[in-house]
Order: structure tokens, then sequence, then C-alpha cells
């Protein structure tokens, strides 16, 4: 039995299987994996809040954090409801112009609170909570909001990654409870490093540790096809079939088409880039 007709005899029996939508490769399979950190709950204070919470000064670097600039400061405050608090809450420097609070979906029921999830610096119907320092309590009128998981990167990493600023894309965590992130939120600055920020409700649940990485998957199948794309109709994907297709360099198949093992590995060896419809 020579190895095409292997290749037919797997084909064969994979079509007979349920048509599960399979996941499009990686935009680029030789980019590294992303880092993958938990961000604490933390607040980020204007200088009025400081100023309210402190006193006069600035806050007082305690080590440094992953983004360029960026840092967790000396300084702590308790987050205060009617319904709850939350103490020795971490604040990150350096001051910024409004006073912002990223909390955790379990954090809000603790405080009995509504906070929208959105992506940090986005305080539209943010939620109300006070803060307490040592030198008095700050109102933080639509401070409070759950921060979307999202990924920095410098515009270097995104043209490595084939992601643009304001993608969204979907993370395979590679983590003792391995789980996909869909719609993590893409933000690109000369002034990042590259890291994915998920909160400890998000790190729980796929049980990250020190070190975890994710892969980024999937993008290429939320481009919108140009005009002259040609979808292959194929419902089974052959390695013989994938060496065909590779002479077209990007290949937009039908979800649900089933890419055999070794397809994929020729998809892989030759860089070409596999858009799922």
């Amino acid at each position: 039995m020579n190895e095409q007709q292997v290749q037919e005899i797997v084909a064969s029996v994979l079509a007979g299987l349920p048509q599960t939508p399979i996941a499009a490769d990686f935009c680029n399979a030789n980019a590294a994996p992303i880092p993958i950190e938990a961000s604490a709950r933390h607040v980020h204070l204007s200088a009025e809040a400081f100023q309210a919470l402190f006193g006069p000064g600035e806050p007082v670097q305690k080590r440094a954090l992953s983004q360029p600039g960026e840092f967790l400061a000396e300084q702590r405050v308790s987050v205060v409801t009617q319904k709850g608090m939350l103490e020795n809450i971490a604040v990150l420097g350096p001051l910024r112009s409004a006073t912002q609070v990223e909390l955790s979906f379990t954090d809000c029921k603790t405080l009995g609170v509504r906070a929208p999830l959105q992506l940090s610096g986005n305080l539209n119907g943010a939620a109300d909570v006070a803060l307490i320092g040592p030198n008095g309590v700050y109102e933080a009128k639509g401070s409070t909001i759950v921060a979307q998981n999202h990924i920095h990167m410098t515009p270097h990493d995104a043209k490595l990654y084939g992601v643009s600023d304001g993608d969204f894309v979907r993370v395979r965590a590679q983590t003792a409870r391995p789980v996909c992130f869909e719609q993590v939120a893409v933000r690109v600055s000369e002034k990042f490093a590259l890291a994915m920020h998920i909160d400890f409700d998000e790190a729980n649940a796929c049980g990250l540790e020190k070190n975890a990485v994710g892969l980024l998957q999937a993008l290429c199948a939320m481009h919108e096809p140009q005009d002259e794309t040609l979808v292959i109709a194929d419902k089974v994907i052959t390695e013989t079939r994938a060496k065909e297709l590779c002479e077209n360099g990007i290949i937009t198949l039908r979800k649900g088409t089933i890419v055999t093992p070794s397809a994929k590995d020729v998809f892989n060896q030759r860089k070409c880039e596999v858009i799922f419809m």
C-alpha cells in the first residue's frame, strides 16, 4: 500500500466524522508564544485623587512592571462601597489624567457594583466607588471597570504576528487547564512590551502559573475575503492537495473543512496562510 492510498483511506475515515469547524493555523507559525500575565486588582490615580488620599507628592516606585514606564507603587488603598470593601489594593504609577479602578467580576460582586467589561482607558458607564488612603477618602465616581483581556505589542511584534491595533484575536493559553480566550484585544504602540494581560478570575480558570504563554490563533478567520478570493470547496485536504494549493500562497477554506495532519505540516513548512471562511 503506497502513501497516496494511505492518505485516501485516512481522508475517507475523517470525512465520516462529525463536521466540526477547525481553527485556522496560526497566522505566523514561526512567531514566538506570547507571555501571559495575571493583572491583580489595582488602581490608577489622578493627581487630584493621589493628593486626597496621600497628600502632596507622587507615587513611590516599589518595582517596575513589564510595560515600560509603569510601576507598582509603595502606596496602597482600600476600595469601598455601601455593600463591601477590598483592602490593600495596589496603586500603579505614574499618575494619570483620570482615576481608574480595575477589578475582576468576583471583586465587583464583593462590592455589589456592576462594572462594565471594557478596555483600560474607556470609562464610559464605569461604576462608582470610594477610595480610602491614610490622608482621607476620595469619591471615585465613574472610575471602575472590569478590564478586557488584551495583548500589548510593538509595531514590530504586530507585523510578525500579522495583526493590527484594534484587532481581536483568539489566544490558547498553554497552561495546566488550557483555555482559548476569545475576542482578545490587540493594542499596538512603540511604548509597549509584548505581553497578554488577564485578570485573576481568568488566571484561576486556566491554572495560570509563572512564565505561562499563549498561542495566537485564528486571526486569519476574522479577515474578510477580497472580491477575487476563491474559497476552496474540498471537504478534506490531504497532503497531496495541500501541495497543490500552496502554489496560490493564500488558501481560503470553508469552515468545517478537514485538514489532515500531513496537510497541516505542508502548510506550515511552506508558510502558506490558511483562512477559514
